[in-house]
């Protein structure tokens, strides 16, 4: 059993673990709603059946037992409103009682049906005495309706209420044999439930400590032989064989630690030969190179390759070092003689060259006095521009006060004229009114004489203004001519102080070349006369080059070197 589960694969494993918890799971599931739905339906018959047929056999004693009381509270009445209260309410309980009965036909079964006829008939037998009791009593026979009340109506009576307690026991009885097995049932179904979860668990433990203990064997065989290949000792053995996925896994990691070993014991061959000199290394396992570890074999390759051409090309240079530091030698005294020649060339150049930026520093510094000067000019004359706009504004709002005194001027020649009307028609109605109205006549000879002084001092007035008007017009004009020319000269001003502006700004680009190029003179000497010392250093350091050529010829010979052209 367990080697068939350990060659499972794991996926099956875990569904045989899944399978038996849910086996389980539904097992009892569907044993609980099976009980529970029994169990429900007696519930549901003792509530729905035995349990309100009591409270209804109950209800209908006490009920015949209160008709009873009014039958009796009726018969023994001493007033007509105590007679007429105790016949509503036996006739409110006799309709009880009928609903009473109505309700528990609805309830009863088969063998309860017995019950139910003998309770109708018993009613059926008191209905019918109690009519003739009171018929009786309505004729005024209390005596005779008395007499059936305690005679036949009380065996009835017995009867009908020894009925109600045959249902009561019936049902009683019922109810308790219902809760009985109800209860048995419970304790058949707790002892079932509890015998399968003990079943299943240990089913399902025996079945998980098996698949755990089939993965966890592997895979800590796996994860022990992981730890010592990431310490570094791939001297480890995988004991674990299955077919499921950890044997594979298992059969795959011993695969790969031994090409590890044949790999790496490889490398340490080949890097041992190397280490020695010999670059005629090659792998011996070529065949053990795949996937991802084909590239390292290509890497050793081309080291070896590199450094073997590497050393033949030192070899084949170290000579040609040798020549050519003779040649270098010659060279370098020649060049410490023309550098000295150089030195003293560059002094005098550099003397003329100080002396031509003294005096372009000082062509900078008049032509920068003059932007300064030409900008102090240009903002006076900027001034006097709005200066002048200043008054043109001043002359065309004097013109418009003008413009607005004239205006008012024709209002009062208009006053004056309609003043002169009404005086002229007060005169004629003064005229008309006789020695009545002469005072009113003097008055408006009076009001016409001012309307006529008035209408003069405004036509004096009028004239002056048009003059005056005429007058600003021609200053506003000699104004816009001299505010024109202003602006003319303030152009002019601005352009030369752009143009002077360009002259220094000029000036500062010829000074600042000029000691650019001073600086690069000086650093020029510099290295001249390094170059001159540098030149009788480098003809010693050649002659010491050529003796390390001919050293470095003697340790390549001691390497053994391929002769063929390098492999790619």
């Amino acid at each position: 059993m367990i080697n068939f589960i350990r060659n499972l694969k794991i996926r099956l494993k875990l569904y045989i673990l899944i399978g038996v918890a849910l086996i389980g799971m539904f097992t009892i599931g569907g044993m609980s709603f099976n009980l529970m739905g029994q169990m429900n339906e007696m519930t549901s018959d003792i509530t729905t059946s035995w349990l309100p047929s009591i409270d209804t056999a109950r209800s209908m004693s006490a009920t015949i037992s209160n008709i009873r009381l009014n039958e009796l509270g009726y018969l023994t009445a001493i007033s007509d409103d105590v007679e007429a209260s105790s016949l509503q309410y036996l006739q409110k309980e006799k309709e009880n009682m009928n609903t009473l009965l109505a309700a528990y036909g609805e309830l009863i079964d088969e063998e309860e049906r017995a019950f139910y006829d003998s309770a109708m008939s018993f009613w059926t037998q008191y209905n019918e005495a109690d009519e003739e009791m009171m018929a009786l009593a309505g004729q005024g026979r209390t005596e005779d309706a008395r007499a059936i009340l305690e005679g036949e109506c009380v065996e009835i009576y017995n009867s009908l209420n020894g009925t109600f307690n045959d249902i009561i026991t019936y049902n009683t009885e019922g109810s308790d044999a219902a809760a009985e097995e109800s209860y048995f049932l419970y304790r058949t179904a707790t002892r079932i439930m509890i015998t399968v979860i003990v079943v299943i668990f240990f089913v399902g433990v025996f079945f998980s400590v098996v698949i755990i203990r089939l993965i966890k064997t592997p895979i800590s065989e796996i994860e022990k032989a992981a730890l010592k290949m990431a310490e570094g000792d791939l001297d480890v053995k995988i004991s674990y064989t299955s077919k499921d996925e950890l044997g594979v896994l298992a059969a795959q990691v011993g695969r790969l630690i031994h090409k590890l070993q044949v790999i790496i014991e490889d490398e340490n061959e080949f890097l041992a030969k190397m280490a020695k000199g010999d670059f005629t290394v090659d792998s011996v396992c070529e065949e053990e190179y795949t996937g991802n570890f084909h590239p390292l074999l290509v890497s050793f390759r081309g080291i070896a390759e590199k450094l073997n051409d590497t050393m033949r090309q030192i070899s084949q240079s170290s000579a040609q070092v040798a020549g050519g530091a003779e040649q270098v030698s010659d060279g370098a005294q020649a060049l410490a003689q023309g550098t000295s020649e150089q030195a003293s060339a560059v002094q005098e150049l550099v003397a003329t060259i100080n002396e031509i930026s003294g005096k372009v520093n000082q062509n900078a510094d008049n032509a920068r006095q003059a932007e300064e000067t030409a900008g102090s000019v240009s903002t006076k004359m900027n001034v006097s521009n709005e200066k002048m706009q200043q008054m043109i504004q001043a002359m065309e709002d004097i013109s418009d006060s003008s413009n607005e005194i004239g205006k008012i001027i024709k209002t009062i020649e208009d006053i004056a004229l309609q003043t002169n009307i009404l005086a002229l028609n007060a005169a004629v109605e003064a005229a008309r009114a006789g020695a009545a109205g002469k005072g009113f006549a003097v008055v408006a000879d009076e009001v016409r004489s001012l309307a006529n002084k008035s209408a003069e001092a405004s036509k004096n007035i009028s004239d002056l203004i048009e003059n005056s008007l005429k007058v600003v017009e021609n200053g506003k004009q000699i104004a816009d001519d001299t505010a024109q020319s202003l602006l003319d000269a303030v152009n002019d001003v601005n352009e030369m102080t752009g143009i002077i502006g360009q002259i220094s700004e000029a000036s500062n680009d010829q000074a600042y070349s000029i000691s650019q190029i001073t600086i690069g003179m000086d650093q020029i000497s510099d290295v001249v006369q390094t170059n001159s010392a540098t030149a009788e250093e480098s003809a010693a350091a050649s002659e010491e080059l050529s003796s390390q050529s001919q050293l470095m010829k003697t340790l390549v010979a001691k390497f053994k070197l391929k002769n063929s052209p390098s492999r790619q």
